[in-house]
């Protein structure tokens, strides 16, 4: 015998299950379409919520380290590009001297140097991202040297350590030199002779009962071509090159008439590069700068050139400019500029800052030539400079920002392959739902109503409707 209940039927059990699984498919399916993500939280799928945390975390990692690339590329970019502009001025610069030596000179030549000067100054001045990356700030931190003993440090990296460098020069760089001897102070024979140095060669002509004074003046005259300069000492004129070591040479080559040098018409001289002991180490250099690499850091001595013996303790510390260009954070990359004012550029010759007005080489005069040579070597040193920027610039930013830029990408397709909503997809899935939650919601409603009737039919029977 059945009997009427007011407790839930089976079938209404099941109806409202369903309707409880359609709502909370739809409600996800709708939650997914606003996020556009598959995995909300992680009883959406526990293993994936994982797999994705780790993902994610990783790809904010490399979001911020793209963050820390784009700011390098964006200093060390205006680095190049201020350091392009000192290119130009020191361009400038030559082109007035030249004007001495073609005979153009108009007499603005030494305001026009004074202002390339000056805007170098400001160059160097000049802050990037509120950085000032060319007055040595970006440099690494030298202390204990002394200029009679070591003229310049220049550190390329430290490892991250604090470096000390002690040693002694055993024996100093040498010049080429060749001897010409004349007599009662003139050149005693016609002649016609090519000077050779290491940045050039150039013809001169001699004539008897010429001066070795006025030779020279010629020689010296031309020594922003040759590299070699000369100097008279009674009777004997002494060629010299200007740089030092065994790459600096003089050669004389007589083509007419005799001009005899040392052992005959046709004769040639080296210099010789300094030796040390470094940290108990021997090292031969090149010329009077001697370059060290131990493994740990990397940096070049130049050595007074005429100084033999122990030299101070020299230390080095600080980071340089360093930029955090890895996913990695124990690791750093480090870029060192060392200054480029006026007074740093500059070689054997001199120092830029020697051409301004009130220098030992302001002028177009006698000094014309080997001003122009300091000009040379100011570029040589920019050009150095540049070198390391622009090699940081590519082999360290551009890789960094080109390798992260592929870790992203391929970050994000491990992310939306597991987690990227299909909308189109989902927007079926949310339709069949509800459209089930309604079905259900039927069915109750049907089943009510049946409930409902038969009520009616028993209170009719027993008379109570």
């Amino acid at each position: 015998m059945s009997r009427i209940s007011m407790n839930l039927s089976g079938i209404e059990r099941t109806l409202l299950n369903r309707l409880a699984e359609a709502n909370a498919a739809a409600t996800l399916s709708s939650l997914r379409m606003a996020t556009g993500e598959m995995i909300n939280s992680p009883r959406d799928d526990p293993s994936a919520f994982v797999y994705l945390s780790g993902q994610q975390s990783q790809l904010s990692r490399v979001q911020e380290t793209m963050d820390n690339v784009t700011a390098a590329a964006s200093m060390v970019g205006q680095a190049q590009s201020t350091a392009d502009e000192i290119r130009t001025q020191l361009s400038a610069i030559r082109t007035e001297l030249l004007k001495w030596e073609s005979g153009t000179l108009t007499g603005s030549e030494q305001s026009n140097i004074d202002a390339a000067i000056t805007e170098i100054e400001n160059l160097v001045a000049t802050e990037m991202d509120g950085k000032r990356l060319l007055d040595g700030s970006a440099n690494f931190e030298i202390s204990g040297r002394n200029s009679s003993q070591v003229t310049d440090v220049r550190v390329f990296s430290t490892g991250g350590a604090t470096v000390t460098v002690s040693g002694s020069v055993t024996a100093a760089a040498t010049r080429a030199e060749l001897t010409f001897t004349g007599s009662g102070g003139n050149v005693d024979t016609d002649a016609t002779f090519t000077l050779t140095g290491n940045t050039g060669s150039y013809e001169f002509t001699v004539t008897a009962a010429q001066t070795l004074d006025n030779l020279a003046t010629a020689i010296n005259d031309k020594s922003h071509e040759t590299g070699v300069t000369a100097s008279v000492e009674g009777d004997v004129l002494t060629f010299t090159s200007v740089e030092y070591g065994t790459d600096a040479d003089v050669t004389i080559g007589v083509s007419d008439g005799t001009f005899i040098v040392a052992a005959g018409n046709t004769t040639s001289d080296a210099g010789t590069d300094v030796t040390a002991t470094i940290d108990g180490q021997s090292y031969t250099g090149d010329g009077h700068q001697l370059s060290i690499s131990d493994g740990v850091a990397n940096y070049r001595l130049e050595f007074e050139p005429t100084f033999t013996g122990d030299f101070d303790t020299i230390t080095v510390s600080g980071d340089a400019l360093t930029f955090a260009l890895s996913t990695d954070l124990a690791r750093s990359t480090t870029l060192a500029i060392p200054g480029l004012h006026p007074a740093k550029l500059g070689g054997p010759s001199g120092s830029l800052s020697d051409l301004a007005t009130g220098g030992s080489l302001a002028g177009l005069g006698d000094n014309a030539s080997q001003a122009i040579r300091v000009v040379d070597e100011a570029l040589a040193d920019l050009t150095e400079v540049e070198g390391a920027i622009d090699g940081f610039y590519n082999a360290s930013v551009t890789s960094a920002s080109n390798f992260l830029a592929d870790l992203e990408d391929d970050l994000e397709d491990a992310i939306d392959d597991v987690n990227l909503v299909d909308d189109t997809e989902e927007a079926s899935r949310l339709v069949y739902y509800t459209g089930l939650a309604s079905n259900s919601i039927a069915g109750l409603s049907i089943l009510q109503n049946q409930r409902a009737g038969i009520v009616r039919l028993i209170q009719k029977i027993a008379g109570l409707a």
